[in-house]
């Protein structure tokens, strides 16, 4: 991958986040026109559902403000060993996880195939 490769999906990332861009963009963006970034990660509500770890996303679809918040306090670990959501296919991330075929729909979230295309082609 070249640096020109990621430059290019930094512009690119939020029209990714969004299922269907066009007919219903991400909101609230991800470019708020500050460098801050304290608004992305889990203080984003659309980003927090994509980050959180895969085994506590049926808490997240049931109770997304309260879900936010453990994941910014720590109540629910995200830790290198727990997938997150975004790597399974749905609409939002990990809507179709079951936790009886865990590997049903892994690496099919669109969102990974989204900057995988953007960055292998």
């Amino acid at each position: 991958m070249r640096s020109d490769d990621s430059t290019r999906l930094k512009s690119q990332i939020g029209h990714y986040a969004a299922p269907l861009p066009a007919k219903e963009p991400l909101s609230p963006p991800v470019n708020n026109g500050t460098s801050s970034r304290s608004h992305l990660g889990v203080n984003h509500p659309v980003l927090a559902s994509f980050l959180c770890p895969i085994m506590a996303i049926k808490d997240y679809h049931q109770d997304p403000a309260e879900t936010r918040k453990k994941l910014a306090n720590g109540q629910i670990l995200m830790s290198a060993a727990d997938f997150p959501a975004y790597l399974w296919e749905g609409t939002p991330p990990g809507e179709s996880y079951d936790d009886n075929s865990m590997t049903d729909g892994l690496f099919k979230g669109y969102f990974l195939v989204c900057v995988s295309f953007q960055l292998f082609t």
